[in-house]
């Protein structure tokens, strides 16, 4: 039987936050390779197997502030951030318009 890996942490020091150029992503070499990792590890999930709904998105919620129930950190100047793959278990379906986590 196929398993996918949980989802890496996000080590380090990173900042998500809004900046007058739009989005800031900073962090120290630790925790952008991390980050990386994260992006990675959710380009190549396999939803088929993971325990969702079919026309779910696998996604991680990141949070600012120190880390809790085995959730991810960032600083505590940063937003909380949803990474999300776009394309829906068991249909592939992507969304017509923006997303910002609905479904659809």
């Amino acid at each position: 039987m196929k398993r996918n890996k949980p989802s890496p942490a996000v080590t380090g020091t990173i900042e998500i936050s809004h900046s007058e150029h739009g989005v800031f992503i900073g962090g120290d070499p630790e925790a952008l390779r991390s980050l990386a990792g994260l992006l990675r590890w959710l380009a190549d999930v396999d939803q088929e197997i993971r325990k969702i709904p079919d026309g779910e998105r696998t996604h991680v919620h990141l949070h600012a502030g120190p880390a809790s129930d085995g959730f991810a950190s960032l600083t505590a100047w940063s937003e909380d951030t949803e990474v999300c793959r776009l394309d829906a278990k068991g249909t592939g379906d992507l969304p017509s318009g923006p997303f910002r986590g609905k479904q659809g």
